[in-house]
């Protein structure tokens, strides 16, 4: 990955069209790839979040890249009856799996989930009081802007609130941490996408790995929430390092 690249992640021509389908063909296993992969940590991910969110009872939330709905569900069991939550991703496919799975739940009230692109939301300004993301800034053609949305959408002393695959900085632990990827997650990768290409470019987990070794982290992403406006920026390092949880504050 050269250095020109780097600051805004892996990027490709015909990535967008490229991302959606890749989420398309995983979207029946994703749930449980996910659960595999973290070896069952995505939960604790997930509350820290919720955590970092901050009071959430009767708040408008906005989980962008919703996927199959798993940070949604928490927003709106957090949010309770008189809360709003919104759910986005640009692939319908993993939609229907979050509408699927929200039949099930005994949610306070229903998510609303809908077909949008982070970088050009429909919400008007300051609409939220809380916007989350999962997984999804490394997927998007322009880190920037996706931070910029987030940004635009939240209203004053509102919260982003985001997580993001990383790579170790400690080298003791990279070295594990890779031989991991390189193998657990190969060898589980293969089990659901047989290493058949997308678009004639990578299979899907073989993209995930690729886009974690082009994506920047840490104060390169904070110093991208502090461009876009916001008045506080933190990480918070979680599982040695394999992945950040990143928080804006809006003034």
């Amino acid at each position: 990955m050269s250095e020109e690249t780097k600051p805004n992640g892996t990027q490709f021509e015909g990535k967008e069209e490229y991302v959606k389908d890749v989420f398309t063909e995983i979207a029946s296993y994703y749930d449980e790839m996910n659960d595999l992969m973290s070896m069952g940590m995505i939960k604790g991910w997930h509350k820290f979040m919720m955590k970092k969110a901050g009071n959430l009872l009767s708040k408008r939330c906005l989980d962008i890249g919703t996927g199959t709905g798993e940070i949604a569900f928490l927003l709106s069991e957090n949010a309770g009856k008189d809360g709003e939550v919104y759910g986005v991703d640009i692939t319908p496919k993993m939609l229907e799996y979050a509408e699927a799975k929200m039949e099930k739940k005994n949610l306070p009230k229903p998510i609303i989930f809908e077909v949008g692109d982070a970088l050009a939301l429909r919400f008007e300004d300051h609409s939220f009081d809380v916007v989350t993301s999962g997984y999804m800034l490394r997927n998007v053609t322009d880190i920037q802007k996706a931070i910029d949305e987030m940004y635009r959408v939240l209203g004053p002393g509102g919260r982003a609130v985001v997580a993001e695959l990383s790579k170790p900085k400690n080298r003791a632990v990279r070295f594990f941490y890779e031989l991991y990827m390189k193998h657990r997650v190969y060898w589980l990768g293969r089990k659901y996408d047989k290493g058949k290409p997308i678009n004639g470019k990578y299979s899907a987990y073989e993209w995930l790995s690729s886009s974690v070794e082009g994506f920047p982290s840490g104060k390169d992403i904070t110093d991208k929430f502090l461009k876009a406006g916001f008045a506080e920026a933190h990480y918070f390092v979680k599982s040695m390092g394999a992945v950040n949880i990143y928080l804006g504050i809006k003034k």
